[in-house]
């Protein structure tokens, strides 16, 4: 029996994934993710992601996240697992992000991500929009959505981590926008913000 988080799963998931968000983001929760070090649970184990900003000194700083998680039946001396987002391309090696990013310009945030988690903690989802760049900064442009499934390497398959998020779809908002945080709440209702960022905060 295949579980809803193996790596087998997930290329089902992709092949057969309904283009309806709803089908996708129902019963899911947005975890914030500011700052600094947050403390969570991925699949009941622990976990934690990291935000932390770089200055760029003009209006184009931006937030760099990234997110590990370490085996809770190791114990207390396990080593904290690095916890990867792979995308969908031929070569695997390069589609592997070890971090994500959040920025944009003075006027819109052209790139930022939704963390989700179900109340159960037994699927976490990432969604990454990414707007076109248009003309400008400020222009409103199509913005793409691209859905990720936090899968377990339950095979313990050789040269796959044991936790990584891997896509699964990619959505377009219905409407252009300028920035992808109002594309995130009137599309798909996940509100303006996914966490408050750096002393440049691009949320």
């Amino acid at each position: 029996m295949l579980r809803p988080t193996s790596l087998r799963y997930l290329a089902l998931v992709a092949v057969f994934a309904s283009s309806t968000v709803a089908a996708d983001g129902a019963g899911l929760k947005v975890l914030p993710v500011n700052n600094g070090v947050n403390q969570l649970t991925f699949l009941g184990e622990p976990a934690m992601a990291v935000r932390a900003w770089r200055e760029n000194y003009n209006a184009h700083g931006f937030d760099v996240v990234s997110f590990y998680a370490r085996d809770k039946a190791a114990g207390e001396k396990a080593s904290w697992n690095l916890v990867p987002v792979f995308g969908q391309v031929a070569n695997a090696d390069a589609s592997e992000r070890l971090e994500i990013t959040v920025g944009g310009g003075a006027d819109c945030v052209l790139h930022d991500f939704r963390l989700l988690r179900s109340d159960d903690d037994k699927r976490v989802m990432l969604v990454i929009a990414q707007r076109d760049m248009g003309d400008s900064f400020a222009d409103a442009a199509p913005v793409h959505f691209t859905w990720y499934d936090l899968a377990r390497n339950e095979d313990e398959a050789p040269g796959e981590p044991w936790l990584s998020f891997r896509q699964t779809r990619t959505t377009q908002a219905a409407k252009t926008y300028c920035d992808v945080e109002e594309a995130f709440d009137k599309e798909l209702h996940l509100g303006t913000t996914g966490g408050k960022g750096g002393p440049g905060d691009t949320d």
